[in-house]
């Protein structure tokens, strides 16, 4: 190691120094030169500087959210939007096909349960005795009751439709309604698939001949099941009921397969703390299907916490009792909620501030990046910075703070290359806020407008290059980079 340290070529441009950093590692350090370079680089690429094509031959698809239509949406799957629209807003960035998915499941139990809630409702609105009680398992919120009185402002209700019909229109209002949510949110999907495409082209039941075909699959008393046991499940999965109703796991691997066909080598899932058992059954399914490992890639996204001046705030969408995204939003900002959202591993659990996400300080991590990015602005506004040369002078940026801050340049695309490999975006929201610590650490210690015309404009090129990759970086999280504040 001590040999290669000592023959090493150094340069004022690329390496300055190499020390050996143990047995069998030696450190490298980045002359000056090369930080300068590449503000220079940044400087005339502001909107390009982290773009990537060397995995422009991938294509992913993210499926997100795709909460039942059968309520508001809420707190995971408000983590979950954020996480999937970040990772596509980031893959795209780095020259990755990736496109956003809903699946809409736009049948089965779940409908017709919220069809049977809407229908009590209307009977109770409409001064009936009888057969007004929320059915087991069904909806209590007050959005019912908005529907039902929809329903009946809409609909002749001396001819009731059955639970069936009814639920497919409340479904349909609650699917537009959560598309309105998402996009008052920033969530705008390529792609909303409904579960009833899959049944329209058979592509359900091709699954189960296949499936029979290949023998992965039998009948045992009148019903079909996956021999899901013989592929990594801890038991075999019903595909069919005796009663010819297909379970969930049918149309989910037809649409997984659909996926496939449309040209995704990889299909992201984002899921919530519950459906561990789902992916394991799916991932069977996969392998029964000859389909690589790689392409059925899910992702289970953790529990929220919200909290309320220490205290848990409970959740419960059946109940109608919690906070829903809208709400959320409502109370502490698109922008708040989003970064927040981002700021943990999607595999850890997550406690959502509430008061914190409303406070206008540098304890509000989300605040203190965009204060940041407006303070730099503020700057750029002097009537120096208009008088300044865009790229010169570059070289007399030298002291420490200086060079901490163009380091920390340096770090964004690979800062976005671990966002891809993990399939993770927390690592942005990280970067962001020492990002913004290491520039007002600069900002305390040296005036960027000073008595010397070189060195004022060294410093503002400085903050030029700044401002471009922190409003990158906000935007790829969907969060606002603001001029003032």
């Amino acid at each position: 190691a001590q040999e290669l340290a000592e023959k090493f070529p150094l340069s004022k441009d690329r390496i300055e120094r190499v020390e050996v950093a143990g047995p069998g590692f030696l450190n490298f350090h980045f002359a000056n030169g090369y930080y300068h370079a590449l503000l220079k680089y940044l400087l005339n690429n502001p909107d390009t500087f982290s773009e990537s094509t060397d995995s422009a031959d991938q294509s992913w698809v993210f499926e997100f959210v795709s909460a039942n239509p059968t309520g508001p949406l809420n707190i995971v799957s408000a983590r979950a939007a954020s996480v999937g629209d970040t990772l596509v807003r980031v893959f795209r960035k780095r020259g990755i096909r990736a496109d956003r998915e809903f699946y809409v499941n736009d049948g089965g139990r779940q409908v017709r349960l919220l069809g049977a809630s809407v229908l009590a409702r209307i009977r109770e609105i409409g001064g009936e005795e009888e057969n007004t009680e929320i059915p087991d398992g069904g909806y209590h919120g007050e959005y019912v009751k908005d529907l039902a009185q929809r329903y009946i402002d809409e609909h002749n209700v001396n001819e009731l439709d059955d639970d069936d019909s009814i639920g497919k229109w409340a479904a349909e209002h609650i699917r537009t309604a959560q598309e309105e949510t998402l996009s008052k949110f920033g969530v705008h999907y390529d792609r909303w698939f409904r579960e009833s495409e899959l049944y329209a082209s058979d592509m359900a039941e091709k699954v189960i001949e296949d499936f029979i075909d290949s023998g992965v699959a039998y009948r045992t008393d009148g019903a079909i099941f996956f021999r899901s046991s013989d592929f990594g499940d801890n038991v075999d999965r019903v595909m069919k009921t005796s009663d010819g109703r297909l379970t969930y796991i049918v149309p989910d691997i037809a649409y997984h397969m659909n996926k496939r066909e449309r040209g995704y080598e990889t299909a992201c899932t984002i899921l919530g703390p519950d459906h561990h058992g789902q992916t394991i059954s799916m991932k069977a399914a996969m392998k029964a299907y000859g389909v690589s490992n790689e392409f059925y890639s899910p992702m289970i996204i953790q529990q929220v916490n919200l909290k309320r001046a220490g205290e848990e705030v409970k959740m419960s969408k059946r109940a109608g009792v919690g906070i829903t995204l809208d709400e959320l939003v409502e109370e502490v900002g698109a922008d708040a909620a989003r970064f927040f959202f981002l700021m943990r591993k999607t595999s850890s659990p997550l406690d959502f501030d509430i008061e914190l996400a409303k406070t206008h300080s540098n304890d509000n991590p989300v605040y203190y990046v965009q204060y940041a990015h407006a303070r730099i602005k503020s700057i750029l506004r002097q009537p120096e910075a208009f008088d300044s040369e865009d790229s010169g002078n570059i070289e007399l940026l030298i002291e420490p703070e200086e060079i901490d801050l163009l380091r920390n340049l340096s770090y964004f695309p690979r800062t976005l290359d671990t966002v891809v490999r993990t399939v993770d975006p927390h690592p942005l929201t990280t970067y962001l806020i020492d990002l913004a610590k290491t520039f007002h650490q600069f900002y305390t210690q040296h005036r960027v407008i000073t008595d010397e015309r070189k060195l004022t404009d060294a410093r503002l090129n400085l903050c030029r290059g700044t401002v471009a990759v922190i409003a990158q970086g906000l935007n790829l999280m969907g969060v606002t980079a603001p001029d003032r504040m």
